[in-house]
């Protein structure tokens, strides 16, 4: 069948991106199309912002991948720029970058199931540089207080004197577990207890390759994710739920035993509680996937799916940090 092409740029990426649609899809079946609603409509809005200043170069067709690459590097040192100047959030130029990632991939789809012979985008490179750049240039988040995550973890952990309660910060701080997921549902109403069911075994972490004890718990929505912690802690969990038969505890109580432990480590902060874990938990992982060689988005990807979001831009509010 001939190739129909629009001659609108706008009506071009409504072409491209409809290949990569895939809303209540499984992962399985797309494992890079856009299965979130709100991140289809942020990713299609900042993009035609892209294609109305590639439009005003004189632009004809997003397939001419070669224009598309150098109006990019143009278009994005003038949002750093402006950014910089107007001294916002590295947040908003990190949503440019993910959109502008999930496009290369959807011309690159388009080209792909079409058999065109043009030149694949390749503007990874391009997008990485401009992530590192805002990184530096730009503040973290503009809003007072951004970073729900606690300066030490680790310590603060220790400083938990109640087994169970321990148990359970050492879940969410390195598995990336809701509360709900280690037996604290905040509603009193729903019993979740972590029970042996949970235990799948030690395994290899996806990015590093190492082993890690593998946790599945029942969380938000009532799906299924699988979470992945230190072979020690997999070990004392083990031992916990052969000794006690489940993992569970009042959320409040929960939540009142991490400030408590916080304020004698001098880290308490009012809104950080358990969930200051969940993202410490985020932004250590996200910048793992970065290390073991991971793009932005890809990195993003893993983080959404062990914290249970399923959503690149729900993850970037943990990974803003």
């Amino acid at each position: 069948m001939k190739h129909r092409w629009p001659t609108s740029l706008h009506s071009q990426i409504e072409a491209i991106f409809h290949a990569v649609r895939s809303i209540r899809e499984a992962k399985a079946n797309s494992a890079l199309g856009i299965r979130s609603f709100g991140s289809w409509k942020v990713y299609k809005y900042e993009t035609h912002r892209f294609v109305a200043f590639m439009i005003g170069n004189g632009r004809t067709s997003i397939l001419d991948t070669a224009s598309v690459h150098d109006d990019m590097a143009v278009y994005l040192e003038e949002r750093l720029t402006h950014y910089v100047e107007k001294k916002r959030s590295r947040q908003t130029m990190e949503t440019i970058l993910s959109a502008l990632g999930k496009f290369e991939y959807a011309i690159n789809h388009y080209i792909e199931i079409h058999a065109l012979e043009i030149h694949r985008l390749n503007t990874e490179p391009l997008r990485m540089e401009f992530y590192a750049r805002s990184r530096k240039l730009l503040r973290k988040s503009s809003k007072l207080f951004d970073n729900r995550a606690y300066p030490n973890p680790i310590r603060l952990i220790a400083a938990i004197s109640d087994g169970t309660f321990q148990l359970q910060a050492s879940l969410q701080y390195e598995g990336g577990l809701r509360t709900e997921g280690v037996g604290a549902p905040s509603n009193r109403r729903l019993k979740n207890p972590l029970t042996m069911n949970g235990l799948r075994g030690i395994s290899t972490d996806p990015v590093t390759g190492l082993p890690v004890g593998m946790v599945a718990s029942v969380e938000k929505g009532g799906k299924e994710t699988e979470h992945f912690v230190s072979v020690p802690t997999y070990r004392r969990l083990e031992e916990y739920l052969d000794c006690h038969g489940k993992l569970e505890s009042d959320y409040f109580a929960y939540v009142e035993a991490i400030n408590a432990a916080a304020h004698k480590t001098g880290q308490y902060a009012p809104g950080r509680g358990s969930h200051g874990l969940k993202h410490n938990f985020a932004q250590e992982r996200y910048l793992e996937c970065i290390a073991h060689g991971m793009s932005h988005e890809q990195a993003l990807q893993q983080t959404s799916l062990e914290t249970s979001h399923f959503r690149l831009r729900e993850t970037l509010t943990y990974t803003r940090g």
